[in-house]
C-alpha cells in the first residue's frame, strides 16, 4: 500500500509539473571496449584520471562473481584482485591519509556489510588497500562525497531494502581508517544507483523500480527529497540503475542515469531542478557490439590523452553479444554524446582541483569542531534553545552552562563542562537566558540568572549558589510582561548608573521592553518597565554591551540592529549586518538567531551571531562600526556531530579549566546526531574559532568584575 501511494503521488507530481517526457532517442557509437569481465559479472565502473599523464588513466571495475579488475584506456586488463563478489565503486582524489592527499577508491562487497577502501600507486597504477568500513546493512550500491562545508569525506551505502547509511571516514592518526555512521534513512525499496555532487551538495539515489531521487548530501540535513524522474510515468522504462555526474565550471554539467530495461541513458541538467535533457543509446561500431541492459556508468570531462581528448563515458554492457563471451565495459567519446544531444563539453574544468581540502565552505565559512556536547533535553520536540555560561568565582573548571528547554514541561538545565546534567529546574517553556554578576542583593554581590518563561509570559530570576552551583529562585513575584508573548531575552549592567536591566522581546510583533531590576528590600529581585519600543518584525536573539553601552537585537528576517542600551536612549539605531534577502550584500541567512559578545581588553572583542538559515555563525568587531570579520560553521568529528539550524549561543574569553583553557563558545544544535538524540548544546574551544578566522585570544579580561565596584 505504501508503495502504491508513493507511485500515485509521483504520477500527480509529473502531471501537475508538466515535466518534459522523452521524445526521440539519440544514438552514439562505442569507441572501445574492455576485455571481458573475469567472471562475467561486470557491475560497476569508475574512471581514475592519472594526475600527470591522462593517457595512463584507469577504469576501475567490479565483478559480482569475482572481485576487482582494472583496465587501461585501450581496454586491456591491468590488475585483478580476487577479493570476493563486489558491486559498487567510486573515486575521489585528495583524501588526507598519513599526512598526504591520496586517491581514494571505495568498493562495496556484494550483499555483505563491508566496503573496502583502496588507493592507487601512481607509478605502478596498482590498487593498494588502506582500510575498510563495516556497515550495518548489506551493500548493493555506494558513492563517495567530499563536503565543502565540513571538509570531511563520506561514503554512502545503499541496500536492497531501501536503507541508506552515511559514514564519515578519515585517518585516525595512526595510519588506519576510522569510520562513523552519521546519518541513516530509508528511500522506500531497493536502491542501487548513487552519486553525490561535491560542489552543489546534492545526493542522487536510484530507487530501482520507482524513481530517481535528489536528497541533500550533508550529514546534518533532514531528509526531504525531490523526484528527478520516475519509472513508467516519467522517462525511466522499468528500472533505474547506475548514476554519474558530468561536472563543468560554475555548477554546470549533467546528471546521467542508466535505464537498464530501456538500454538507454537519461540526461538531466546538473543544477537547478535537474530538468530532463534527452536520452541516448550506445550503438556498436567496427567489431564492437551495441550496449544492452546497462547497469553502471561513469563519465569524466577531462581530456584523457589522444584516445579521448574530449572526455570519456564508460558503461557496463550486460550482454556483450558480438563476442559471445562474458560481459564487459564499453567506452564512448564524450564529444559524440555532446554532439548528439547538443550538450556542453568543458575539458578545462578539473573536478580534482575542486576537491582539494580548503576548510572553506561555499559562502566563505571556516570550519571548526566541538569537543563536548551536553546531555540531550528530555523533550523530542524543538526544545533546546539558548545557553548562558556561568563562571565559577574561584575554580573556573567548575563553571557551568545554563540552557533553556522551551517544551511545555521544560525549564532551565544546568550542565557541567563535560556536558553532564548537574541540575534541572522545571518551570515551563523557558526560551532565552542570560547571566550577570555582582547584582547587589541583601548587601551581597550576587550572580543572577534570568530568563523568559513563555508558559506564563513572565521574567524569571534566579541566583547561582556558588557552593552547590545550583539555581535558587529569587524573584519577588511573578513578573509578567506586557508583550503579547515573551521570546528573546538578555541582561545589561549600565556603566553609567550601575543599575541592572533586562530586555524582553516578543514573538511576531518585534516589541521590546526594558526592565530595571532591583532589590525589593527583602532579599528578592523585583522589576519595573523603564522603556518600550518596536523593532519591526519578529525578533529574538539579543545581547547588551556592559562596557560600551550598546544593545544588539536580531530582527530575524532582516538584520542585526544596534541601539543604545540606556533606558533613555530612544529608538535611534544602525544596522550591523543584513540577511541576504533584505540586502544582497548581507552575510546572514534568515533567521537571525542567537547573539553574544566576546569581551577582550580595552573595549575590544567580537560580536557573534547565529545565521540559522545557513547553519553558520558570523563574527564582527565589538568596537567601532562592528566590521564584519568572517563566518564559521561547527562541523562534525568522529565523536561529536556538527551544528545545524542553531538558535541561541554564548561565548566567554575566560579560561575554563583543562577542557577550555582559552575560553568557550557554546551553541544550540537543532539536529543532534552521533548518537541520534534530542536537541542539545555543543561546546567549542575558543582557540579553534580564533585560529580559523585569525581572531585574538585574550584571557586577561574578567567579566565577573563588571559591576563589582557599583
Amino acid at each position: 500500500m505504501k508503495k502504491l501511494i508513493t507511485i500515485l503521488a509521483l504520477v500527480l507530481v509529473f502531471l501537475v509539473s508538466g515535466l518534459a517526457l522523452a521524445q526521440d532517442t539519440s544514438t552514439v557509437p562505442a569507441s572501445r571496449e574492455t576485455q571481458p569481465s573475469p567472471e562475467g559479472g561486470a557491475t560497476a565502473v569508475a574512471v581514475w584520471a592519472h594526475p600527470t599523464d591522462p593517457s595512463q588513466s584507469l577504469l576501475i571495475t567490479t565483478d559480482d562473481n569475482f572481485g576487482i579488475a582494472t583496465y587501461d584506456l585501450s581496454g586491456e586488463q591491468v590488475q585483478m584482485l580476487d577479493v570476493g563478489e563486489t558491486s559498487g565503486v567510486d573515486v575521489r582524489y585528495s583524501f588526507p591519509f598519513a599526512g598526504q592527499p591520496i586517491p581514494l577508491i571505495a568498493v562495496g562487497m556484494k550483499d555483505a556489510e563491508e566496503i573496502l577502501l583502496f588507493t592507487v600507486n601512481t607509478e605502478t597504477r596498482q590498487l593498494e588497500q588502506i582500510g575498510s568500513v563495516t556497515t550495518q546493512t548489506p551493500h548493493t550500491g555506494l558513492c563517495l562525497y567530499f563536503s565543502l562545508i565540513t571538509d570531511n569525506y563520506y561514503v554512502f551505502n545503499t541496500a536492497e531494502d531501501g536503507s541508506v547509511e552515511q559514514y564519515v571516514i578519515g585517518d585516525d592518526g595512526s595510519g588506519n581508517i576510522a569510520a562513523t555512521l552519521v546519518r541513516a534513512f530509508n528511500v522506500g525499496s531497493e536502491t542501487e544507483g548513487c552519486v553525490a555532487d561535491d560542489q552543489l551538495g546534492n545526493l542522487f539515489l536510484g530507487e530501482v523500480a520507482t524513481a530517481l531521487w535528489r536528497y541533500d548530501a550533508e550529514p546534518e540535513a533532514s531528509n526531504p527529497r525531490r523526484a528527478v524522474d520516475t519509472v513508467g510515468v516519467g522517462n525511466i522504462t522499468e528500472e533505474i540503475k547506475g548514476l554519474t555526474l558530468y561536472t563543468a565550471a560554475d555548477g554546470a554539467g549533467y546528471l546521467l542515469a542508466a535505464d537498464e530495461t530501456g538500454s538507454g541513458f537519461l540526461v538531466y541538467e546538473r543544477d537547478g531542478d535537474q530538468a530532463y535533457v534527452g536520452t541516448f543509446t550506445v550503438a556498436g561500431s567496427e567489431g564492437i557490439d551495441e550496449v544492452n541492459e546497462p547497469n553502471a556508468l561513469d563519465v569524466v570531462s577531462l581530456p584523457l590523452g589522444d584516445a579521448f581528448p574530449g572526455g570519456l563515458l564508460v558503461t557496463a554492457d550486460d550482454a556483450n553479444e558480438s563476442a559471445d563471451v562474458n560481459n564487459n565495459f564499453k567506452m564512448v567519446a564524450w564529444e559524440d554524446v555532446a554532439a548528439a544531444l547538443g550538450l556542453t563539453s568543458d575539458t578545462s574544468y578539473d573536478e580534482r582541483a575542486a576537491e582539494v581540502a580548503t576548510f572553506i565552505t561555499g559562502r566563505g565559512a571556516s570550519s571548526v569542531s566541538a569537543t563536548v556536547e551536553t546531555q540531550p533535553v528530555e523533550a523530542m520536540s524543538d526544545a533546546a534553545d539558548d545557553p548562558a555560561i556561568w563562571i565559577h568565582p574561584t575554580d573556573t573548571a567548575l563553571s557551568t552552562v545554563i540552557g533553556t528547554d522551551k517544551s511545555d514541561e521544560g525549564g532551565l538545565g544546568v550542565y557541567n563542562l563535560d556536558g553532564s546534567l548537574h541540575q534541572f529546574v522545571t518551570i515551563g517553556a523557558v526560551n532565552n537566558v542570560d547571566v550577570r554578576y555582582n547584582f547587589p542583593l541583601g548587601g551581597e554581590p550576587t550572580a543572577i540568572v534570568a530568563a523568559t518563561n513563555r508558559s506564563n509570559n513572565s521574567l524569571v530570576i534566579y541566583r547561582v549558589n556558588p557552593e552547590t552551583r545550583e539555581l535558587e529562585n529569587i524573584a519577588a513575584r511573578d513578573i509578567i510582561s506586557n508583550v503579547p508573548e515573551v521570546y528573546g531575552f538578555c541582561l545589561y549592567h549600565s556603566p553609567v548608573s550601575g543599575k541592572y536591566y533586562a530586555f524582553i522581546n516578543s514573538t511576531d510583533t518585534g516589541a521590546v521592553e526594558q526592565w530595571e531590576l532591583f532589590d525589593n528590600g527583602s532579599g528578592l529581585v523585583d522589576a519595573t518597565v523603564v522603556r518600550e519600543f518596536v523593532v519591526g518584525t519578529q525578533t529574538e536573539g539579543c545581547t547588551a554591551d556592559d562596557e560600551l553601552g550598546f544593545f544588539y537585537i536580531g530582527e530575524e528576517d532582516v538584520a542585526i540592529w544596534k541601539y543604545g542600551a540606556e533606558p533613555d536612549a530612544g529608538e535611534d539605531r544602525v544596522a550591523v549586518d543584513y540577511t541576504d534577502e533584505a540586502d544582497e550584500s548581507g552575510h546572514l541567512v534568515a533567521d537571525v538567531e542567537g547573539i553574544s559578545l566576546y569581551y577582550a581588553s580595552d573595549g575590544t572583542g567580537y560580536l557573534i551571531a547565529s545565521s540559522q538559515g545557513s547553519s553558520e555563525f558570523t563574527v564582527y568587531r565589538r568596537e567601532g562600526d562592528n566590521e564584519y570579520l568572517g563566518t564559521f560553521v561547527v562541523s562534525e568529528t568522529a565523536t561529536v556531530d556538527g551544528v545545524t539550524g542553531s538558535d541561541g549561543l554564548d561565548v566567554t574569553n575566560v579560561p575554563l579549566g583543562p577542557l577550555f583553557p582559552f575560553g568557550l563558545f557554546i551553541t544550540q544544535d537543532d539536529t543532534n546526531l552521533n548518537p541520534d538524540g534530542n536537541q542539545n548544546f555543543k561546546l567549542v574551544p575558543w582557540e579553534r574559532i580564533a585560529n580559523a578566522l585569525g581572531l585574538n585570544i585574550d584571557t586577561g579580561f574578567n567579566p565577573r568584575l563588571i559591576g563589582a565596584s557599583s
